[in-house]
């Protein structure tokens, strides 16, 4: 991959943690790339790997992470490149911690101390990441929770979390991830938690932002319908790979993984609502017993024998920017060739 147009890069990265019972490998030679402006929605089942490798891209994984060496991650900023993996000390780390990086959690009390209020934690990390005074940094982020849709934001800048209710414990976690003008804001399961009509609000208020600041957003999430409202493209990830990518629209009407097949099976149809839901066959493996070859054939309704559990798919275009990575796509393509 070059760097022609993208914010940042993902190159052939694989994450593994060192523990009692061995090293265990959570994201296995992952590659994408998000230009400035674009939602990329990162999709899978919990244990997929999905919030190992946003971690990554700020350096916030447990201690007993390994990077392998030929990883690489590359944040383009102003005519310069950042080698991510490569920053080691807390001052060089500050650029993809909260300032050109933002990342908001599924639990909004995860980003909040609990006994500091809202607001003064909202103008420390002004302080710590641009050139604002105290009373400046007040003004903005008081102006941050009145354009998420905080009624009242001057009190409840004075605020502590717990005294939110949890759709405003979000918007003013949102507020402060954006605060910074992050170039890119990870959002991690960020309205699960939610009721409807609020994850509705709070999905909308995200495509307004993207539109007026011109950011790019990394959208992890189980939820394809949640994708399908909010991301400009769509990779799928399984135990740790990523199986399928392409344009949200061609990955959800023409899915070329199995895996992305299951996955749109299982979401309820409200034109069938008497027609059972079909789930993924069997359980997501543990990474302690990591299934070689293609590492969906054990959960594969179209698993071909004595192939699928040796050899590795490699990643396969099947349409426009849209790729897959399954031996039966191979197949078919000896036999279009052959």
């Amino acid at each position: 991959m070059s760097g022609g147009g993208a914010l940042i890069e993902v190159e052939d990265l694989t994450v593994r943690f060192r523990t009692d019972e061995g090293l265990i490998t959570a994201v296995e030679s992952t590659a994408f790339r998000i230009a400035p402006g674009e939602v990329l929605g990162l999709v899978g089942e919990s244990g997929s790997g999905k919030s190992v490798t946003a971690k990554s891209l700020m350096q916030l994984n447990a201690g007993n992470t390994l990077y392998d060496p030929a990883s690489r991650i590359s944040l383009h900023l102003d005519g310069r490149t950042v080698d991510v993996l490569g920053l080691k000390r807390a001052r060089d780390l500050m650029v993809v911690r909260g300032g050109a990086i933002s990342m908001i959690f599924q639990e909004p009390m995860a980003s909040f101390a609990p006994g500091i209020t809202i607001g003064r934690q909202m103008v420390e990390q002004l302080e710590l990441h641009t050139d604002l005074g105290k009373r400046a940094a007040r003004d903005h982020s008081v102006e941050m929770l009145e354009r998420v849709g905080i009624s009242d934001a001057g009190r409840r800048f004075d605020q502590y979390a717990f005294e939110l209710s949890g759709g405003m414990r979000q918007r003013a976690m949102i507020a402060m991830a954006l605060s910074t003008r992050p170039r890119l804001l990870i959002a991690d399961e960020p309205t699960t938690a939610l009721d409807v009509t609020i994850q509705a609000q709070v999905l909308e208020l995200m495509k307004e932002l993207v539109a007026e600041f011109g950011m790019a957003i990394l959208f992890i999430t189980h939820d394809l319908g949640v994708i399908a409202q909010t991301a400009d493209r769509v990779a799928v990830m399984y135990l740790g790979r990523i199986v399928e990518t392409g344009p949200v629209r061609d990955v959800l009407r023409h899915p070329a993984h199995p895996y992305t097949r299951g996955l749109l099976d299982a979401l309820p149809k409200l034109d069938a609502l008497d027609q059972p839901l079909t789930p993924v066959p069997g359980d997501i493996p543990s990474p302690l017993e990591r299934p070689s070859g293609c590492v969906f054939h054990t959960r594969c309704p179209e698993v071909i024998q004595d192939r699928c559990g040796v050899e590795l798919p490699t990643s396969m275009e099947v349409g426009e920017r849209h790729r897959a990575s399954c031996l039966r796509l191979e197949k078919a393509g000896e036999l279009v060739t052959g």
